[in-house]
This record gives structure tokens, sequence and C-alpha cells, in this order.
């Protein structure tokens, strides 16, 4: 009898943990309380309804930070989230974490293609089945739980911090000479070297993309989004791009080159817009474009 009782306590305690797990899963605590720092999918979720995601016009920050969706006429919701990939989008698409209606429009550029390009590691397709939900959580828990520690050591209320903004980052101004010359620096060294073999997950994952599209009768169309032509693309940015291009118009999928179609007036740095001007005249530029039946 005696040995039943270490068993006895094990079974207990793993039976405790699958009850918390089941209800961190089920309440998902970090997503739905503002005391948590909300990645840009969450902010999505929270800020539109279903019925939003009839039309959607999916990309990286360039998207977030270029198409206004509350000063379109075309019914298309702005679903860019910072980092994201078409890999992010297949993801989306293939777990219903966002039902999409009749119509999709990809924002692409070499960033939305490129597989060595780290995206948020809080999105909840980023997690394993066999990961805690407080383990996977764990760099916007923490914080919490240390500030929190520490205001109470310091006679205050453990919570000091709210996040309820549902705003993604936009960008406004244009960098001047230097910060674009550093910026550019940057990129260059970290990506602008890299073969086409750097893109083949997400080149793939375009073609699961199109293939989900089709069996779900989603009208399907791309951008591919601006460059600032301060600067040529890189080869490899070009040919990553081109690469897209080719599998979408074998499959009779319907592209929009804007590549050097926007004065450099219109942006922030390299791609992204400024919010003030390049952002308004962007959007203006392909509503009609949008609303095209």
């Amino acid at each position: 009898m005696k040995n039943k009782h270490p068993l006895m306590f094990l079974i207990g305690i793993l039976s405790f943990v699958i009850i918390l797990e089941t209800l961190f899963l089920k309440t998902d605590p970090v997503r739905e309380l503002n005391v948590f720092l909300k990645n840009d999918f969450e902010k999505v979720m929270a800020k539109y309804s279903e019925e939003d995601f009839d039309k959607v016009f999916y990309g990286n920050s360039v998207v977030i930070s270029g198409f206004i969706d509350s000063q379109s006429k075309s019914g298309y919701t702005n679903i860019g989230i910072d980092y994201g990939t078409v890999e992010d989008l297949y993801e989306i698409l293939d777990r219903e974490l966002i039902d999409v209606g009749s119509e999709l429009v990809i924002g692409l550029n070499y960033f939305t293609l490129m597989d060595t390009l780290d995206t948020n590691p809080t999105y909840p397709w980023h997690k394993e089945i066999y990961e805690p939900y407080l383990y996977f959580n764990r760099n916007r828990v923490n914080p919490v739980i240390v500030d929190g520690l520490s205001n109470v050591l310091k006679g205050e209320e453990f919570i000091q911090t709210r996040h309820e903004s549902l705003e993604r980052t936009v960008y406004r101004g244009v960098l001047d000479e230097k910060e674009l010359g550093d910026k550019i620096k940057v990129q260059k060294e970290l990506y602008w070297d890299q073969g086409i073999e750097y893109y083949d997950d997400n080149l793939e994952a375009l073609e699961k993309v199109i293939e989900f599209a089709e069996e779900n009768d989603i009208r399907l169309r791309c951008i591919i989004l601006p460059w600032n032509d301060v600067i040529e693309k890189p080869d490899t940015t070009v040919l990553a791009e081109s690469s897209a291009v080719e599998i979408l118009q074998a499959h009779s999928v319907e592209v929009l080159d804007l590549s050097y179609a926007m004065p450099k007036e219109y942006f922030h740095d390299l791609g992204h817009f400024n919010y003030e001007y390049g952002a308004v005249k962007f959007t203006e530029e392909i509503d009609s474009w949008l609303m095209e039946p």
C-alpha cells in the first residue's frame, strides 16, 4: 500500500498540470488581459469582428503602414502583421485562425518571402503542441511578474502598466540621408547577399496559399509592394520577387507590380511609407484596383 502513495501523488500532480494547461488554453489570459503586451495578430483579432474578414489585405509592416483601411472604399481589412511572411499567412489560413470570406490580397516584398527572417515568436501558430502555455508566453509573462513584485516591494500596486492600444506600428516622417544610408548598410550586410535558396520555404507556402484559395473559392490577388528608388533593388530581391510572380502567373493569379511606382517622398525608408502622406497616397492609388470586379 505504501508504494502506491508516490504514484498517486504523481498522478495528482499530472492531473493538476493538465487541468491548469487546459484552463490556460481555453481562457488565453495573455491574449485577453491588457496587462500583457499584445502582438500584431492579437491586435487584429481584438480590433476587427468576424464580418471584417470578408475581404482582407495581408502583408508585413509595409502593408500595416501603407494601407489605411478606414480611408479605403474597397471594403478590405488591413490584417498586416509585423515581420509577416507567406508561411505565416498559410498557417493563419490552414488553422482557420481567420476565416477569409471572398477576397484576399497579399502585399509581397522580399521580406515576406525570406525564410531566414525571424517572425514574432509569440504568434500562436509558432506554439508547439507539446509546449506549455506559460513557457510559450514566458517573454510576456515574466516581465509582468518581475515588475509586479518590484512594485509591491516599493509599496506600490502590483500592476502599473496596461497595454490598451490596438494600433499597430506605423512610420512617420522621412529618414534623413545618413539615417537611410545606415539602414541600407544594415540590410545589405544581413540580407542582400542571400541566394534564392533562402526563399524556398516561403515560395512553397505561396503555392499552398494559392491552393487554399482555389479550394475555398477565395479570389486571390497580389501586389508587389513599392520600393524607394533612391537605390536599385538588389539582384536577390528581384529574383525572389520574380520567382513569386512566376508561381502566381502560372496559376493565373493577378499581380499588380508597383515596384517603382511611388516617388521617394512617399517613403519613410526603403519600403515603409510615411503615414502622414505616403500611406494616404498609396491607399488612394490602389483603391480603384482593389474595387475592380
